[in-house]
């Protein structure tokens, strides 16, 4: 069972009416406690009122706090996987770029390396076009998509400073899109700058 699995199975077992209520909050409080700082803090089974009268039981509003909780628990550790996923990701880009830069370095493979080019273009295009809504709507998609489609057609006039110039237009339209955006161009990108 994984870690996410886990979580689930006692944000389910938080709804429960059973009489097996109290001893779910201990459960819950010890199995996360490590993880959890202060877990247990704001809970009636673990106040001074509940030490003062041992009669006094929340169990509903305790569950309902530590459901919150595992719930925003279980969203950290998805995002956190989320951005190790995409730092890899980017990893796997940068090796893919220096792969490609080394082969268009190599003169016997001239008419090879402006298929890779044109090959570029358009799976930066496909890519950009793969990206949802949320990430990028329409308007912006298309001005991403000329931006990139103005500097591949300065790439035979070998204008280098031209073109770093619009590349940097290009990062500073897509830093407010992230990190996703950055992914499908940053290969483009980076082969046009050389």
């Amino acid at each position: 069972m994984d870690k996410i699995t886990f979580i689930e199975s006692y944000i389910e077992r938080c709804d429960t009416t059973d009489g097996a209520q109290g001893k779910l909050i201990y459960e819950i409080v010890y199995a996360f406690g490590n993880e959890i700082p202060n877990i247990e803090n704001g809970l009636e089974e673990f106040s001074l009122i509940r030490d003062l009268d041992p009669s006094i039981h929340a169990y509903t509003q305790d569950l309902e706090k530590l459901k919150s909780i595992l719930i925003n628990y279980k969203l950290d550790l998805q995002r956190e996987d989320k951005l190790r996923s995409d730092e890899l990701r980017m990893l796997e880009l940068k090796n893919q770029i220096t792969i490609n830069n080394n082969n268009t370095n190599k003169s016997t493979a001239i008419s090879s390396s402006l298929a890779s080019v044109n090959l570029t273009i358009n799976q930066t295009l496909e890519s950009i076009n793969q990206l949802p809504e949320e990430i990028i709507d329409d308007e912006g998609r298309q001005k991403l998509e000329e931006m990139l489609l103005i500097i591949e057609g300065m790439k035979s006039k070998k204008d280098k400073s031209g073109i770093k110039s619009k590349v940097g237009n290009v990062i500073k339209f897509i830093a407010d899109k992230g990190v996703d955006v950055f992914i499908a161009v940053a290969p483009f990108l980076l082969q046009a700058a050389n």
